[in-house]
């Protein structure tokens, strides 16, 4: 089999936990999402020639793979460490390609896509790639926010260190190599890859893809759904996790604020798994005593789960994205196009930001913020109608559709750059 010319058949390259068997459980991180958009998109376009899920496993000496379907997919997995050496990654790497394409019966050449940077630096010379990079560059990060949050912020220090000396040595593969390419979801990633020496010509932007799902499922828990519907008003998130990135502490003490000035905001926060309660209490510890029955925090949901809280409070609530530093947040987004009425932290680091008008973003401060809940609470035209005016305006933007135009079209683009430039292939690993 042949991929229609001149694309290149693709192969997803993917932390195994972000490719969960079941695409409905909850999204450890947004770029599961995305890696998800990427996978359809080039099934639908019939160049998907699989994907490559990896895991370390530092009790090996070698790299292991072997072959299995998961969620109707072919799937090369793929055990390695960090300390093996780079030569036997890459071959493995490649090795898992080949296996994938023999497979299937998929001759010719294919382009890998790496759902981040983590593997950059092993990328076998024989195949194009390109990448999309979806966690905050370290070096970046370290010369925006002070140095003592580095270690919060991406776990602790030997992590960030971690993630800088692999993210460094894949921005030096990618800036060496006419064959590698960035699949950019975000001008702040953008910035920081030119700053950095990397071609722009090599750079295309997508509009980043939204799906929404169609499903009628309901809210399930019984304690969230009560909380959420005596609300006169709901402020809330939901995230991932509740780390430095999402600055959830700047919600609750806006909501705190807003409190105070008499406004009847009930005040919830989604986000960490479920059997862990630290971050969570954390939070609770912020609340007044006097407000804490109107404060829940509670752990995340599943993409069902969430899509039903976005359709229960359309009437009455407002979500709140208060991140310092996204290079996406698609929460919001999926918010905003589900007619749920949103805010949005004013600021360059957060990437979104730039589709929201101007009366959906705040000042990242507790008195920006609950300045913006006050003015939601008292417009008259409601906070579902604002809602469905704002969903009317992102929507024109953001949408699966548009995101498959402009991810086709880059790699249609990236694959004829990619035949011109073909280096001789190795013979392939047994």
């Amino acid at each position: 089999m042949n991929p229609p010319d001149p694309h290149l058949a693709g192969i997803i390259v993917v932390n195994e936990r972000y490719f969960p068997d079941d695409e409905q459980v909850p999204a450890h991180v947004g770029a599961t999402s995305f890696a998800r958009s990427v996978l359809r998109c080039l099934q639908r376009a019939g160049l998907s020639a699989g994907a490559i899920l990896y895991k370390r496993d530092e009790e090996l000496d070698e790299p292991w793979v072997h072959l299995e379907r998961r969620s109707g997919v072919l799937c090369a997995i793929l055990r390695f460490h960090f300390d093996m050496r780079d030569s036997a990654v890459a071959d493995a790497i490649a090795g898992a390609a080949h296996r994938l394409l023999a497979e299937q019966d998929i001759d010719g050449p294919a382009m890998l896509y790496y759902q981040t940077d983590a593997l950059l630096g092993f990328h076998p010379e024989e195949f194009a790639c390109c990448v999309t990079h979806h966690g905050p560059f370290v070096y970046d990060f370290i010369g925006t926010f002070p140095a003592v949050a580095t270690g919060w912020a991406f776990g602790d220090a030997d992590k960030a260190l971690h993630l800088l000396k692999y993210q460094e040595l894949g921005l030096d593969k990618v800036r060496a190599s006419d064959r590698m390419f960035v699949l950019q979801h975000s001008h702040l990633q953008r910035r920081h890859l030119v700053s950095r020496g990397v071609d722009e010509r090599r750079i295309l932007a997508v509009r980043p893809p939204i799906p929404l799902l169609d499903t009628t499922e309901s809210l399930a828990d019984g304690e969230l759904r009560d909380f959420v519907d005596d609300a006169e008003l709901l402020v809330f998130t939901a995230v991932a996790r509740l780390d430095y990135f999402k600055n959830i502490e700047l919600l609750v003490d806006a909501g705190v604020r807003a409190r105070a000035r008499g406004i009847p905001v009930r005040i919830l926060a989604v986000g960490d798994d479920r059997d862990d309660h630290a971050a969570r209490e954390r939070l609770r510890a912020r609340v007044p005593a006097e407000h804490r029955a109107d404060f829940l925090a509670a752990g995340r949901l599943s993409k069902p789960q969430l899509h039903a809280l976005f359709r229960r409070v359309k009437q009455n609530g407002v979500f709140v994205c208060p991140s310092r530093y996204e290079t996406l947040g698609i929460t919001p987004l999926e918010a905003a196009l589900s007619g749920v009425c949103t805010l949005m932290t004013d600021a360059d680091t957060v990437e979104a930001r730039r589709y929201f008008p101007a009366a959906h973003r705040f000042a990242p401060t507790r008195d920006g913020l609950a300045d913006a809940i006050e003015r939601m609470y008292t417009s008259h035209l409601g906070v579902e109608q604002l809602g469905k005016e704002l969903q009317g305006g992102i929507s024109a933007e953001v949408s699966e559709e548009n995101f498959e135009r402009d991810a086709l079209s880059a790699w249609g683009h990236f694959s004829r750059a990619a035949r011109r430039l073909t280096v001789p292939v190795a013979d392939p690993v047994p």
